[in-house]
């Protein structure tokens, strides 16, 4: 009841004495002279105080002196009120005029649609200039074939009068060919009766010998001659069989050739004509000015000249078709002409059609039937368009956020993860293992990061308020070029997913952790398994990178949520740490002021280092059901058995 003790206590004996009575009054004194600092402290902020409301008064007072009239409240305020109205009426006629722009602009992109999808559906170019180029060569086709038309009625007249010309060449030509042949009959006769006239002139003058002599080497010579025919005419027999056989065989060829020739033609042809449809250039990606200008065939060269010419536009397609990365078989072109098919919208539906052997989807609609790759580019020139048609207010309000907001957003948490980790290597420099080993973490960018994510980092270290203009255009093109990389990556993403990959600034940025020695200052290890510590030493800097991180984030919360537990949950605590380490660990976490709980098999967490616990140990028999928790409490000296 207190009667017993009192209501007065010292938290120390004193001794009654002179060295008392001294030691009270200098404690006196130094109270005294606390107080009086205080006292002056506060009269320096009442003096302050009163200066600011000094000044307060005479700015309130020249503000009451330099107070406007009624007069110029009145104008004004009439000024204001005929603006207001002048901007009002003003902002009508904006509105309507917005409108007004708004429908003649859905009706122009209808218009151009209608106009898209009709030309489409005629193999017609949208384009006005391309357009015109046609009408052109339409105009300049029809002129053509009317000159064309009154050549071939003026041949056909002169033809109808020249067959008599024709039959009367036929008369003369049949005329000449027999009087060649007389010609020739006769001029053998000549020739035999030359050499006659040349064998008897040799032999006027000539004697009887030599004449029987020359007779009989002219019979040797018709001797020998006539044993040599035999062999002649067989040798002739095989050279002209030859001959004919090598005939046979070069005409052979010659049709394989022109076969081969032919067929090679054809399938330029067939090349030519897809080159021509203005959907298999665009399905098929090639680019019209890398093609050679004349793409038709020429059937009035040479068939070396037409493949030639051939051959280059192979070579120009094959190039400007590139390296296919897979094969497409008819079954892959089924099968996403099926995917199509299904992911269309109602009223439209997907055709794959095959001509000279091209596959070619179209699409149905009310408009009729178009090509698919024609319709994809339209499809695209509009989306640009869209793009291009974003308002300036709804671009402002996009640069603002992604600058402003969300830019302060970013370098509010790149600022504050690097003053956490300020913090966290301050409370580090303070902790220490028994063997004087100490932990230092550094955070900075990753080697490899890109230009980008450098220099948006560089960027996010001031806020939006403290950036220049360049600056603020440099982050916003930076952290656009970001969520464009992001969304191309991963088209099928949302927007959200987009901005959360590209502006994840904890991706950007590693932990180091380096060990240092109280015996070497100035010196550190980075923190490996090659570092040369022991698995427990290992563990041990760990905890104390995890008490510190810990303390530094509740730290941190303390200004938002002042009564935040300090907790921290330890399971299987200081596993294959040495015992005596387990009380420094201990008397870590109490200066941190960190509240814990550690499970453990073998720890009961009475450590000298510890000033208070309770304590839980669970028993179990196992012939009995259930489980015993024994209650017990640490001071600091001593354990006490509370409940069981």
């Amino acid at each position: 009841m207190g009667a017993l003790r009192g209501q007065h206590h010292k938290s120390a004996a004193e001794y009654v004495g002179a060295a008392v009575r001294a030691e009270t009054r200098r404690r006196a004194l130094a109270e005294l002279e606390d107080r009086l600092g205080q006292t002056e402290r506060q009269l320096v902020e009442a003096r302050t105080e009163l200066a600011a409301a000094d000044s307060r008064r005479r700015a309130l007072a020249q503000a009451e002196r330099d107070f406007p009239r009624a007069q110029w409240l009145s104008d004004a305020w009439s000024t204001h009120a005929s603006e207001e109205r002048a901007a009002r009426a003003l902002s009508a006629k904006a509105a309507e005029a917005a409108r007004q722009a708004e429908e003649a602009r859905a009706l122009a992109v209808s218009t151009r649609s209608e106009a898209d999808a009709t030309a489409t559906a005629h193999d017609l170019p949208t384009d006005t200039v391309a357009l015109d180029r046609v009408r052109t060569a339409l105009a300049s086709l029809f002129t053509g074939v009317g000159h064309l038309r009154r050549a071939v009625n003026g041949t056909v007249a002169r033809l109808g009068g020249s067959q008599a010309d024709d039959r009367r060449y036929a008369e003369a030509r049949e005329k000449r060919t027999e009087v060649e042949e007389g010609y020739r009959l006769r001029h053998r006769q000549l020739l035999t009766a030359q050499q006659d006239l040349r064998t008897r002139e040799a032999a006027v003058g000539s004697s009887e010998e030599k004449i029987l002599a020359d007779e009989q080497a002219a019979k040797d010579r018709i001797a020998h001659a006539v044993r040599a025919i035999p062999s002649r005419e067989r040798e002739h027999n095989g050279l002209r069989d030859q001959r004919v056989r090598a005939e046979e065989k070069e005409e052979r060829l010659r049709e394989e050739l022109a076969d081969q020739e032919a067929t090679v033609i054809e399938t330029g042809r067939a090349l030519r004509g897809a080159l021509s449809r203005p959907e298999i250039v665009i399905g098929a990606g090639l680019d019209r000015t890398t093609l050679p200008d004349q793409l038709q065939d020429d059937p009035g060269t040479s068939a070396r000249d037409r493949l030639r010419a051939l051959r280059t536009l192979a070579e120009a397609v094959d190039q400007g078709l590139g390296r296919h990365r897979e094969e497409v078989s008819d079954s892959l072109l089924l099968k996403r002409h099926t995917t199509l098919r299904d992911q269309l919208a109602g009223g439209y539906d997907a055709q794959l059609d095959e001509h000279d052997g091209i596959k070619v989807c179209r699409l149905l609609d009310d408009y009729g039937s178009h090509d698919v790759a024609v319709v994809g580019e339209r499809i695209a020139v509009e989306a640009a368009e869209a793009r291009g048609r974003l308002t300036e207010r709804e671009s402002d309000v996009f640069q603002r956020f992604l600058t402003g907001e969300l830019g302060d957003h970013l370098s509010t948490q790149v600022i504050t993860a690097a003053n956490l980790v300020a913090a966290l290597n301050d409370t580090l420099k303070t902790v220490r293992t028994s063997h004087g080993l100490g932990v230092e973490l550094l955070w900075k960018l990753n080697d490899d990061a890109e230009a980008d994510v450098r220099v948006a980092v560089e960027l996010l270290r001031s806020p939006s308020s403290l950036r220049t203009r360049e600056q603020t255009e440099q982050l916003r093109d930076v952290l656009q070029r970001r969520i464009e990389d992001a969304r191309r990556a991963d088209p099928s993403a949302g927007y959200t997913a987009h901005l959360r990959t590209a502006l994840d600034y904890r991706s950007w940025f590693t932990f180091h952790t380096f060990v240092v020695e109280d015996a070497a200052p100035g010196r550190r290890r980075k923190l490996t398994g090659r570092t040369g510590l022991s698995q427990g030493e290992q563990r041990v800097l760990s905890y104390l990178v995890l008490f510190a991180a810990a303390a530094a984030h509740f730290t941190s919360l303390a200004g938002s949520a002042p009564h935040a537990p300090r907790l921290i949950l330890l399971d299987d605590a200081f596993a294959k740490v040495d015992e005596p380490t387990h009380g420094r660990l201990g008397r870590i976490l109490v200066d941190l002021d960190l509240d814990f709980v550690l499970t453990s098999e073998r720890l009961m967490g009475n450590w000298a280092e510890v000033p208070s616990l309770h304590i839980y140990e669970c028993l179990r028999d196992p012939h009995v059901r259930g489980v015993a928790t024994l209650h017990y409490t640490w001071n600091g000296r001593h354990r006490r058995l509370v409940s069981g």
